[in-house]
């Protein structure tokens, strides 16, 4: 247990930025993007405690991306979740772990366009990568 609280608290395993992901002129009629409640850093504390590396990763080593998209709808949840690793392979515990995690996260103030909440495409890289022990 020890060793893999190391492991955890020890590992940059995550970039902390979900990014739009709908087309650039769909985003330029947005007024404000969708945000995590408590904005970034609430953000980066979730994925830092949520985020479990996988054992057997942890195991062989290995390190990965995984893009989750999702949608953010007018009401500010989330719906739509799977991974865009644009034909990169990607390791099953990896993808189920991120998957997991941002199934997991609350609601989304969501983006607004004309001054209506409306829903928008996301994508939010989870990162794997080993720390150094």
């Amino acid at each position: 247990m020890k060793m893999k609280r190391f492991w955890l608290l020890g590992a940059a395993f995550m970039l902390l930025a979900a990014l739009p992901l709908s087309a650039q002129k769909e985003a330029a009629k947005l007024e404000k993007m969708p945000e995590y409640p408590g904005g970034f850093e609430a953000l980066a504390k979730y994925m830092s405690a949520t985020v479990k590396y996988p054992d057997a990763a942890v195991k062989e080593k290995a390190e990965g991306t995984i893009m989750v998209k999702f949608t953010v709808e007018a009401d500010g949840s989330l719906s739509n979740f799977y991974t865009v690793n644009e034909g990169k392979p990607e390791r099953p515990d990896f993808v189920l772990e991120a998957v997991r995690v941002a199934k997991g996260m609350p609601k989304w103030t969501p983006a607004q366009a004309s001054g209506k909440a409306v829903k928008c495409e996301m994508v939010l890289p989870v990162k794997f990568k080993l720390g150094t022990p």
